[in-house]
């Protein structure tokens, strides 16, 4: 049956269906007359246990590993349902302290609370599942968009494609090139990408930066809330605020504190140290970050 036919059979989009056929979750025939995807009932059976196996949110790494083999189907389930498991007295944990936060009104103290909170145990419950969401959401981020500078010129079709192929090579990662040019696009370990050239100039001499950007970004973002998701952001890309802020403190410090700041030189400090921090990490960001998908 052709991919339309396989979408309906499995509840799962035709967008989906070729995701984890670049994932290597599956592998349909071809039809040899028109060369078209020819999904088999086998085929279709695979979908349908990725999708159930998905809906109890295990991970793609472990679905690939139960259908290449290398797990079992019951060592997945039996994973899963103890991460599950933990999920849930994780957020029950959460749950009864939101409890005994609402009834500050009536008397409670919010010191006994926190005390509570920094047990050990209880610790542990309440950041272990923000901990995983952030890992996740770190994982997107370097996967959805990553950037690296060649060692080379890049200036014409060809040039972009040996770059492409050196850093596939430095970094041992499979790469392959569908379509050449200076917009090239490529698949990385499964994912498609797309990429540009951007220049930019140090001490007026210019570099070439290649900016590799996920087409389909939404197949690899993880499954959360979408406030959980704002705050996992935030979180990841906080350092740069919060460098200038605890410098620009530790040097009003320095110098006699608020006092300091009313006078001249606190006045030209105030002004032109924050632009001179972000134009450093402006430049880091953009040279370095998430360099060669790290």
């Amino acid at each position: 049956m052709n991919i339309k036919e396989a979408e309906y059979q499995t509840g799962i989009s035709r967008r989906n269906i070729r995701f984890y056929e670049q994932k290597g979750m599956l592998h349909p025939a071809r039809n040899q007359d028109n060369d078209y995807r020819d999904y088999s009932p086998q085929d279709i059976e695979r979908l349908k246990l990725i999708r159930a196996l998905r809906m109890v949110d295990m991970p793609l790494e472990d679905i690939r590993d139960v259908l290449q083999g290398t797990a079992t189907l019951e060592q997945a389930v039996a994973a899963q349902e103890a991460q599950l498991q933990r999920n849930i007295q994780d957020a029950q944990t959460a749950i009864r302290f939101c409890r005994s936060l609402g009834k500050l009104g009536a008397g409670a103290e919010v010191d006994a609370i926190l005390r509570e909170m920094d047990q050990k145990e209880n610790r542990k419950h309440l950041f272990t599942q923000w901990k995983q969401d952030y890992k996740k959401m770190c994982k997107f981020l370097q996967q959805a968009t990553f950037t690296f500078i060649p060692d080379g010129s890049v200036t014409n079709p060809r040039e972009f494609t040996q770059a492409l192929l050196e850093f596939a090579r430095e970094n041992e990662v499979d790469l392959t090139i569908t379509k050449e040019g200076m917009y090239p696009e490529f698949t990385l370990e499964g994912i498609e990408y797309t990429a540009e050239r951007l220049y930019t100039s140090m001490g007026r001499v210019p570099i070439a930066t290649l900016r590799c950007t996920a087409k389909y970004p939404e197949l690899l973002e993880p499954d959360l809330p979408d406030g959980r998701k704002r705050v996992m952001k935030l979180l990841h890309f906080a350092w740069i605020p919060l460098a200038v802020v605890l410098a620009s403190v530790w040097v009003v410090a320095c110098n006699g504190g608020l006092s300091f700041l009313a006078t001249l030189d606190g006045v030209v400090l105030a002004i032109v140290f924050p632009l001179m921090v972000g134009v450093m990490l402006y430049r880091s960001m953009l040279f370095y970050y998430n360099n060669k998908n790290k």
